[in-house]
């Protein structure tokens, strides 16, 4: 699970990264003519970057999840246990350590299908 963490934490950096507001960047135009220029193409390539660390970290969090629930086994309320019950048939249920970016990319895709 350790290695979640620092996957986490690296989406989270990406996410503090990608909100750095673009219109504070500046850009000459025209030779000084125009003194803005739009910076949509730039806005929409962080907003892909924190959507994609952002998938990173609830899917990493959704691994975690349910494999804490597999060890307690504990039953979860009804709003919660449809969802559970559906990443549970989707991640591998060997709860040993080993690497676990097959679970993660499973988890991501689940939270892709939600969307």
């Amino acid at each position: 699970m350790m290695l979640l963490e620092y996957d986490a934490s690296s989406a989270l950096a990406e996410l503090r990264a990608a909100a750095f507001p673009v219109t504070l960047g500046h850009a000459v135009l025209s030779r000084g003519v125009e003194d803005h220029a739009g910076f949509a193409p730039q806005a929409a390539r962080q907003t892909k970057r924190a959507t994609d660390a952002y998938r990173l970290v609830l899917a990493c969090e959704l691994v975690a999840a349910v494999r804490a629930h597999r060890m307690l086994g504990t039953e979860l309320a009804p709003p919660i246990r449809e969802f559970y019950e559906r990443a549970r048939h989707r991640l591998d249920p060997d709860l040993r350590d080993r690497p676990l970016s097959g679970d993660v990319a499973s988890a991501a895709a689940l939270l892709d299908e939600l969307t």
